[in-house]
């Protein structure tokens, strides 16, 4: 790193900015190259897809360690501290680790030829040091989440993974991904790599199909269609158990969604022994019985019921819209939400709103892109009875919880930031009880 500039190394790396240049792998290619392309010695699970794929990562990571594998998970973003985003079975990277990494990534950056006007960006940046430090590591397999679509996302330099998991797909991002859902399938299938197994969950529209499947065929991958049979036993705020190919299981993350990803995870599963991977019914029962996902319906609170959910475009809010309607409806809801303005915002805070009986607009302000909270709150008057626009995250959960009844529910969602946002409030409240 630049040692003229007093930083520390999550400084240094958000200094490099969201975007570096015209789409294109060439400035993560030419940088791995110059670190001795530290990927190429690894194997991986690489997931695409707009919905579902960190809860799925998640459940992927809890069940390879359950198997007694040494395994590296890299998700974005992150919700409390950037260390999130690369762990290695379960544990953060350290902060040590960090930052001798990013000098050395940063030393690599400073011999590189780009294009005029480009340069390695945060997310270029973060998954060459997260390749680097798994390969340190030793790890066995790696669960690796795209950040934004596929085929120019800068994952996709990895040879040609385990198996590629797409999760559902939907409109989102669609100034870099296209206009249609069949666009942006077919961006985020570019992943797809001959000589490796292909699992698609199900729920996908029938416009995403298509696309998906011509990006299998296009490279002879391997489409693994698995067992289709799930049967739910239960399915409340607490998790759901389910029956899936005669085996029980149960999972602590709730909501009907989940159970698709769990199906998922499991098929992957299965893919991933016939390539040779030892993982047994009793590794998948432990794992994802003990996997956990901050942000995902995540319970923070009991009176009244906290709850914190990173739905942040228009089909994370359908689903989580029917975990509210299925699991809720017997308390009071209180919803706190902001939302960043290139997203579908107001049809998101319209299902929300209409749900709520006491609305709190805010803006998540660790994102530049925040949509005002006066204008969220002035979509949520026209279908809410009482709207409160409170400006900060800070302010309109502090007026939620003040109005809340033991038995009310206060629901956060919009954006993953605001739940970060949240989530460090609420962790400082409750050591302050203590």
């Amino acid at each position: 790193m630049d040692t003229e500039i007093p930083k520390t190394a999550v400084d240094y790396i958000h200094s490099l900015g969201r975007f570096s240049g015209a789409p294109g792998l060439h400035r993560i290619r030419a940088l791995c190259a110059a670190l001795g392309n530290p990927q190429d010695g690894l194997k991986f699970v690489h997931l695409a897809g707009t919905n579902g794929k960190g809860s799925t990562a998640c459940m992927l990571d809890s069940v390879l360690r359950a198997a007694g594998y040494h395994v590296g998970l890299y998700t974005s973003p992150y919700l409390v501290q950037f260390h999130e985003r690369i762990r290695v079975d379960g544990i953060m990277i350290p902060d040590a680790d960090l930052t001798r990494l990013s000098a050395r990534v940063a030393q690599a950056c400073k011999g590189l030829v780009v294009p005029e006007g480009e340069h390695i960006g945060e997310f270029e940046f973060t998954t060459a040091l997260a390749f680097l430090y798994f390969a340190e590591q030793r790890c066995d397999i790696v669960v690796l989440e795209t950040g934004l679509g596929g085929r120019y996302d800068a994952t996709n330099i990895i040879r040609a993974p385990e198996v590629c998991v797409i999760t559902p797909i939907s409109r989102d991002h669609m100034a870099v991904l296209g206009d249609t859902v069949a666009e942006i399938a077919a961006e985020k299938a570019a992943i797809i790599k001959s000589d490796c197994a292909v699992v698609c969950a199900e729920g996908q529209p029938d416009e995403a199909l298509p696309a998906i499947r011509r990006a299998c065929d296009a490279v002879g991958a391997v489409w693994y269609d698995g067992m289709q049979d799930m049967q739910a036993l239960r399915c409340d705020i607490t998790g759901s158990a389910f029956v899936h190919g005669g085996q029980g299981y149960t999972i602590a993350m709730p909501g009907r969604h989940q159970l698709q990803n769990a199906q998922t995870a499991l098929r992957t599963f299965a893919a991933l022994r016939e390539r040779g991977w030892n993982i047994s019914p009793e590794a998948e029962i432990r794992g994802l019985a003990r996997a956990r996902m901050l942000g995902r319906l995540e319970r923070m609170g009991d009176q009244p019921l906290v709850l914190l959910d990173g739905a942040h475009n228009a089909a994370g809010v359908a689903a989580l819209t029917r975990t509210v309607d299925e699991m809720l409806k017997m308390r009071r809801l209180l919803v706190v939400m902001g939302m960043v303005k290139d997203k579908e915002y107001a049809e998101c805070i319209y299902e929300m709103a209409r749900r709520a009986d006491v609305f709190f607009a805010c803006a998540p302000e660790a994102d530049t892109r925040a949509l005002p909270a006066q204008t969220a709150a002035a979509i949520a008057e026209q279908h809410c009875g009482e709207v409160y626009d409170c400006h900060t995250v800070a302010c309109a959960l502090g007026l939620a919880l003040e109005k809340a009844a033991p038995r009310d529910c206060v629901l956060v969602c919009g954006s993953l930031y605001l739940i970060g946002e949240a989530e460090k409030i609420l962790r400082t409240r409750q050591k302050a009880a203590e």
